[in-house]
């Protein structure tokens, strides 16, 4: 085979470099640990669960583990083989990171691709890699291209997929893969990565809470609006109980400014949760927005439900292109009066 080969294209470095630096997945790692000290690592992968937990993090850190020669499986992280990994220069570790610029899908052409790099000889005494990042976006022809991979391992050889959604791969392809899922990860694991980016912990935690689990989501989320504008539109809401309609119409024309409506609607709908579940479990329960709980408003449960199934129908309408003050206009005459 000849030597000449494609220079691998560059993968993004995500924060986690490592499996020490990975939070909320330990089971999830030693599970790999044990595979790996046994000798038992399957040929392929598929990692899957919610956008933005730690899957590509993780496939990437078993790279580096599978490389290092300081530290095994765990990785130094300042070796040249981590350094590479984490540049995404390694010549035996292949990433794709996703779609290529201004496509929708991972083609074929992408596929074959990776194909060819770990058709080569490993550089080092370690197995090659290769990492396909949202899997779930491969086209039909490329899953077709892929099976060839997954039937008939290039010699020493790992393929890691990562993807959120499995249905929309084909059962050939998944039954050949060992399936990993992750679960969404606890809020306080959430604050802790979002503390280790800089957020402050009263606003890491008020911004974990609405993450779903997932820290790529916390960090993809509007830092100044969780720690101020947030606040300002719970305190706006819980004045407007019997508010005129003059005073109605203007906290309207305020939310319909809103740079992101639907966020802005979401914390309305915690509010009225986080009541329902003081109301129901007494307070010792979970709020969303813990650190206003003092301000919660003493409703009925059968408001707060009722306050709950009139803001979700908001944001369902609005989605479906229903006139924004008119329906704004309803809503607030609900869950006000």
């Amino acid at each position: 085979m000849s030597a000449a080969r494609s220079t691998p294209e560059p993968a993004p470095v995500t924060p986690a470099a490592r499996f020490a630096d990975i939070r909320g997945h330990e089971r999830t790692i030693e599970f790999l640990r044990r595979a790996w000290q046994r000798g038992r690592l399957a040929h392929a992968y598929f990692f899957t669960g919610i956008a933005g937990i730690g899957k590509l993090a993780t496939a990437r850190a078993l790279a580096m583990g599978l490389h290092c020669d300081v530290a095994p499986f765990d990785a130094c992280g300042t070796c040249g083989a981590c350094r590479t990994i984490a540049a995404g220069t390694h010549p035996d570790v292949r990433v794709i990171a996703g779609p290529a610029e201004n496509k929708r899908d991972i083609s074929i052409d992408q596929i074959r691709a990776l194909q060819r790099e770990l058709g080569f000889r490993s550089m080092s005494a370690h197995p090659k890699v290769g990492i396909v990042n949202d899997a779930h976006l491969l086209t039909p022809h490329a899953q077709n291209a892929l099976l060839k991979t997954l039937e008939e391992p290039a010699g020493e050889s790992l393929l890691v997929l990562v993807g959120v959604n499995a249905a929309t791969l084909a059962p050939t392809v998944l039954s050949r893969c060992q399936r990993v899922v992750f679960s969404p990860l606890a809020g306080a694991a959430v604050a802790a990565v979002l503390e280790r980016h800089g957020l402050p912990p009263a606003e890491a935690a008020a911004v974990a809470a609405y993450a779903e689990g997932s820290p790529g989501r916390a960090l993809a989320l509007d830092r100044e609006f969780f720690a101020t504008r947030r606040r300002e539109l719970l305190a706006r809401l819980g004045a407007l109980r019997r508010a005129s309609f003059k005073q109605l119409a203007e906290f309207v024309s305020e939310l319909g400014g809103e740079d992101d409506l639907g966020l802005a609607l979401t914390v309305v709908a915690s509010w009225y949760r986080d009541a329902l579940r003081r109301t129901l479990l007494g307070p010792e329960a979970s709020l969303q927005n813990a650190d206003l709980g003092d301000r919660l408003p003493d409703v009925r449960v059968e408001e707060s439900l009722r306050n709950l199934e009139t803001t979700y129908g908001t944001i369902v309408s609005l989605r479906q292109n229903a006139n924004r003050n008119l329906a704004l206009t309803a809503m607030l005459l609900r869950i006000t009066g």
